[in-house]
């Protein structure tokens, strides 16, 4: 009998018990046994705090064969996964708002400097100004239509470019903070993994 497996990278759990369907998707045309292979205990995290666990797939094998010896395991997934304990908890909803205020602040401020300091280094206010003067025939007395454009221009610019504006997506593609977040997750699956192998704190077939 045939059963493919599909672990995903890492899994995000509340419950301290770890069964296989928890940590990975599974076919097999025996639905008794496929049954049992779901429900089969993987893991159990100790009730204090927040954990993880690494995981090879052949200990997921070796879990399989336990239940049939006889199963065919075909792994259609990753070799090595994550699979991270947190005890659920209820934020308030105040907090809840004043870290969505934080960070907004904060990202606004640095996007503010960062503008600034751009158009003080290229001197975008002087180019304004010749331009203004090469076209009007006179120096301008304040901020005129090249500095209403351009600032229109670079808000829209930074929508259409990040893909979001509120709670709307421009497209069904992923933003480009989603993509380096999705990036970063990788990179920080990847060294978890290979610092686990390296202090043999993966799970095995042989731990």
């Amino acid at each position: 009998m045939t059963v493919y497996i599909k672990a995903e990278d890492s899994v995000c759990l509340n419950q301290p018990s770890v069964q296989l369907k928890d940590v990975a998707s599974l076919y097999c045309s025996d639905n008794d046994l496929a049954h049992k292979i779901k429900h089969a205990k993987l893991h159990r995290f100790s009730s204090k705090g927040n954990q993880r666990k690494i995981f090879s797939i052949l200990k997921v094998v070796e879990l399989i064969k336990e239940i049939d010896k006889n199963a065919d395991v075909v792994n259609m997934g990753p070799e090595d996964f994550i699979v991270y304990y947190k005890k659920q908890q209820t934020e308030k909803k105040w907090m809840h708002y004043v870290k969505i205020v934080l960070v907004g602040t904060v990202a606004f401020l640095g996007a503010s400097f960062s503008i600034m300091t751009y158009n003080t280094d290229v001197g975008i206010d002087d180019l304004f100004s010749n331009v203004y003067q090469l076209i009007m025939g006179e120096v301008p007395k304040g901020p005129n239509l090249l500095h209403i454009s351009y600032t229109i221009g670079l808000a829209v610019g930074i929508i259409i470019f990040f893909n979001h504006a509120g709670k709307m997506k421009l497209t069904d593609d992923p933003t480009p903070f989603e993509v380096q977040m999705r990036l970063y997750e990788r990179d920080v699956n990847d060294t978890l993994m290979i610092n686990a192998d390296r202090k043999k704190e993966e799970e095995d077939v042989n731990s």
